[in-house]
């Protein structure tokens, strides 16, 4: 399962509707638009425009960050293998305040999404994968 979209929740994502959402999850499942469209309620040709719409915003929002980050307006962090994960927020807090970026969360909440986030990238309290780390202008992170 692609695990961007099994980890959609309406809270971490706006940009798309709760209906967007559920299509995408259930696509993602491996059901046919059809199947989709009798499991909602709904026809084939809406599935294809709830779809389509989806992943026009969510092209959108990559365009977006990757123009914050050709401004300079983003930092990438890169977190390598064998770094503590309590290591991890002094890291991001350093480089933020060299950007002068204020992050919006304390240390313990901030260790828990990244903890979340990149779980198949951590392991017994080491990271075990390079952990790509974006710093957004307004301090929210996000952990890819």
């Amino acid at each position: 399962m692609n695990k961007a979209i099994h980890d959609l929740t309406k809270d971490s994502i706006t940009l798309l509707t709760d209906r967007q959402i559920q299509v995408l999850k259930l696509r993602n499942k491996g059901l046919t638009q059809e199947e989709v469209a009798k499991k909602l309620s709904t026809s084939r040709e809406n599935i294809t425009i709830l779809e389509s719409r989806a992943y026009r915003n969510i092209d959108r929002a990559r365009e977006t960050i990757e123009a914050l980050k050709d401004l300079g307006m983003a930092i990438r962090i890169s977190i390598k293998p064998k770094t503590h994960v309590l290591d991890i927020a002094n890291i991001i807090l350093k480089n933020a305040d060299k950007a002068n970026i204020r992050i919006g969360t304390d240390c313990v909440e901030l260790l828990d999404r990244i903890k979340i986030k990149g779980r198949d990238k951590i392991s017994k309290k080491r990271v075990t994968k390079t952990l790509s780390i974006l710093i957004l202008p307004d301090g929210k992170l996000l952990v890819e």
